[in-house]
């Protein structure tokens, strides 16, 4: 059997019980998981799925996070949603919203919501999509939870200085700019529910389903909201097979400031 753990980085993703996940399991991790403060998945990455926002940076820091030995990520299966032309620069780097819309269910979806709604897929939902369309058989989830509780959004703080630099960095164009709703003074809670609505996410794991009939998806957290939409994974395992261990007093905490030795930074200057 063909067994993945897609991760997302909602606050379940603490909480994984490991006497229902096959010890077998590929794993997928989404956008800036290494900024969690215990490896919850451990150190090995089989998939990283990430919205291409500034990939300069964050590929610089996926690299750095792997060469340093803080986790095992397999480069070559770097996954990145809304990137629809390949960069010479990052030749492993694939995109993951053109592969999981080969599917025209998925598309349909995707771009129905996005162009009358404005509102987008999270990256998380798409990874979980990849999972489904890269053909595993047993989809186990944990770290969904669509964003429901606004007083628990995340289990780790997002990166620092340096990353949010480099956002601001990036221009607003076209369908993506969501300055106008960042500028109505939402709070976060209220901000993805704007652009990431709960009801949506629900619509589209639905929709993955229904999709995809003889995969089973399941979920390995006790208490999820997840539960509500998804079997939860039955106990295989007396004892879990992993428990999440400390990281290193020198984690990462945020993105990782670009080498002065690149070319194209040294052109910018002069």
């Amino acid at each position: 059997m063909r067994n993945i753990l897609v991760c997302g980085n909602g606050p379940s993703c603490t909480k994984i019980d490991f006497t229902r996940v096959p010890d077998d399991v590929k794993i997928m991790r989404a956008t800036s998981f290494y900024f969690e403060d215990k490896y919850y998945a451990g150190k090995r990455v089989d998939y990283y799925v990430d919205y291409m926002k500034r990939i300069v940076n964050q590929y610089f820091v996926v690299r750095t996070v792997h060469d340093k030995g803080e986790y095992d990520i397999d480069l070559a299966n770097t996954w990145w949603t809304v990137m629809h032309e390949k960069n010479p620069h990052f030749p492993a780097a694939k995109s993951c919203t053109d592969y999981i819309q080969q599917n025209i269910y998925i598309a349909e979806f995707r771009c129905f919501y996005e162009y009358y709604y404005g509102q987008y897929l999270p990256t998380g939902m798409q990874a979980l999509a990849l999972a489904f369309c890269l053909g595993y058989e047993n989809i186990y989830v944990a770290g969904f939870d669509m964003f429901t509780d606004p007083n628990n959004m995340h289990p780790f703080p997002y990166g620092g200085k340096v990353m949010q630099a480099a956002l601001e960095s990036v221009p607003s164009t076209g369908i993506y700019d969501t300055s106008e709703v960042k500028s109505e003074n939402k709070s976060e809670f209220e901000y993805v529910q704007v652009l990431r609505p709960t009801d949506m996410q629900v619509k589209f794991v639905q929709l993955l389903q229904k999709c995809f009939p003889k995969t089973k998806i399941m979920s390995v957290v006790e208490n999820s909201i997840m539960n509500q939409h998804v079997t939860v994974a039955p106990i295989i395992h007396d004892v879990p097979w992993y428990v999440p261990q400390k990281k290193p007093t020198d984690r990462t905490t945020d993105w990782y400031p670009l080498p002065e030795s690149m070319p194209s930074r040294r052109r910018n200057t002069q």
